[in-house]
């Protein structure tokens, strides 16, 4: 548990513990644990002139307590994401097209541009990419076919083309989704 100390956080708490009650009530759903009727009944009927010398007194003591299971979902779902906005950068940065893009990442068009403002220097890539002489395409579908090898029925993820990519870093993503899907209909 954490103990509030500082009295404007304190006052915070109090008056949204407060509005909270006031809901519960509206709602006629039971209030938290660990508070009496009376208790909160006197809470409610503070005045906000009353709620700010509560804050600055030192008993109620006011903590909060962190669910440490859904905090460690929180910090998962922060790496998720700053994981998915840096790959997201890195293949606009690298040529990827829109189709890709929306496809890859599941992201909308309108978003795929708002990315592609925020990235200076990336217009130059968003050209038709030229397609590798015969001998490189046969080699890239070769790799490609390798970092798949095994997972064909799986959906193909930013990590294949990523690895792809590796290999072949002069290419921009956008020839190598080109040369990947040449034989799709």
């Amino acid at each position: 548990m954490i103990e509030i100390r500082d009295q404007q956080l304190r006052l915070l708490f109090l008056t949204h513990l407060v509005r909270e009650l006031q809901r519960s009530a509206s709602e006629n759903r039971p209030a938290p644990p660990g508070l009496d009727g009376a208790q909160l009944a006197e809470l409610r009927a503070l005045s906000t002139d009353d709620l700010v010398r509560l804050s600055e007194m030192q008993e109620p003591r006011v903590a909060v307590q962190i669910d440490a299971g859904s905090f460690e979902h929180g910090l998962r779902q922060v790496d998720y994401i700053g994981k998915r906005s840096r790959q997201i950068e890195h293949f606009i940065r690298h040529g990827a097209t829109s189709t890709m893009l929306t496809r890859l990442f599941r992201i909308s068009s309108t978003d795929v541009i708002l990315k592609r403002r925020l990235f200076a220097g990336t217009h130059e890539k968003l050209r038709r990419p030229a397609m590798p002489p015969p001998a490189v395409r046969e080699a890239i579908q070769k790799r490609w076919w390798e970092i798949r090898r095994g997972r064909e029925v799986d959906p193909v993820r930013p990590e294949d083309y990523e690895a792809l990519h590796a290999g072949y870093p002069s290419c921009t993503y956008a020839t190598l989704w080109a040369v990947v899907h040449e034989f799709e209909k």
